[in-house]
């Protein structure tokens, strides 16, 4: 397969196809328990951003669950990866690894007896926000739901048991909005389907230290103010905490560095994105061009 296609190009089972085409059994474990783990991470200008960050975070993903029997090693990820990119031809994208637990043998579901299933894919790189949120800022409500505690389901490990995110969305679209952030059972501010938040105040930026994933993006902005000699860390957020921040925003792979100008019914700051939020906004996309983050990849044809 060496055509170009516009939808994106995936892996699956040693083949790749277009995207579309991708599909699991529904006997794979990964659909019946929700048992995975996944990365999702995005080129820009043909490069990718911090591809060893995200390869390391997948493998221990995959080892704290035990996935053990992937079949690829680190350098051949990378390969398919690349590959899927390359017969996309994006060079804006997101690119997608999963690694489902697969088929059981025999009716027992024995999750010992699965082999598990790797599947990637690249896509036109997408934000979770629109153009004008970008531009002037976006709401978000706290959530009446808790978020699922780390000692039943551990978010450094990306997973898709998310239901929690789904009730909060929920409520949110039920209120007028598209994103929710959910506090724990303590009250504090955790994270979003998706993305981490930060607040600015009193001269320092906190991102919630506990009970959220460990975002790539997340720690590229807490490096980015150490380096422009803004105070930044993980901290403990309350919900007032939050209410009261001069700035806030949020993260992601999809979208970088995203304003917050309003959360439920309340004006962050004066309604409008901050100059920090925006002068780290900046320094994020800059960021790309620093060669100890950027891995090219090479878009030529494949050998005949």
């Amino acid at each position: 397969m060496s055509e170009v296609n516009s939808n994106g190009v995936g892996y699956i089972d040693g083949r790749y196809c277009p995207r579309s085409e991708l599909s699991i059994p529904i006997s794979d474990l990964g659909f019946l328990l929700g048992d995975t783990t996944y990365d999702a991470l995005h080129v820009h200008e043909g490069s990718f951003f911090r591809l060893d960050d995200h390869l390391e975070r997948f493998e221990s993903s995959m080892q704290r669950r035990g996935f053990t029997s992937v079949g690829l090693n680190r350098e051949q990820m990378v390969d398919v990866l690349s590959e899927c990119v390359r017969r996309s031809q994006f060079r804006e994208a997101m690119v997608m690894m999963i690694v489902t637990r697969g088929d059981p043998s025999g009716s027992s579901k024995d999750l010992r007896t699965c082999k598990n299933r790797f599947i990637a894919w690249a896509a036109p790189y997408y934000n979770i926000v629109s153009d004008e949120q970008m531009e002037n800022g976006l709401p978000i409500i706290v959530s009446k739901v808790q978020r699922i505690p780390p000692e039943s389901v551990d978010p450094t490990v990306k997973n898709f048991g998310r239901l929690d995110f789904c009730d909060a969305l929920m409520e949110a679209y039920g209120r007028g909005c598209d994103h929710a952030v959910l506090l724990n059972a303590q009250g504090e501010v955790t994270e979003g389907r998706g993305w981490n938040i930060f607040t600015y105040r009193n001269g320092e930026l906190i991102s919630p230290e506990a009970g959220v994933l460990e975002g790539i993006t997340r720690r590229t902005i807490i490096e980015l103010a150490e380096r422009g000699n803004l105070k930044a860390r993980t901290g403990r957020i309350s919900e007032v905490d939050l209410k009261q921040a001069e700035e806030v925003f949020i993260t992601s792979s999809a979208g970088g560095v995203m304003p917050v100008t309003r959360i439920d019914d309340s004006p962050v700051g004066d309604g409008s994105p901050g100059p920090v939020t925006r002068r780290l906004e900046a320094l994020y996309w800059a960021s790309h061009a620093d060669p100890a983050f950027s891995t090219p990849i090479s878009y030529e044809a494949e050998p005949a």
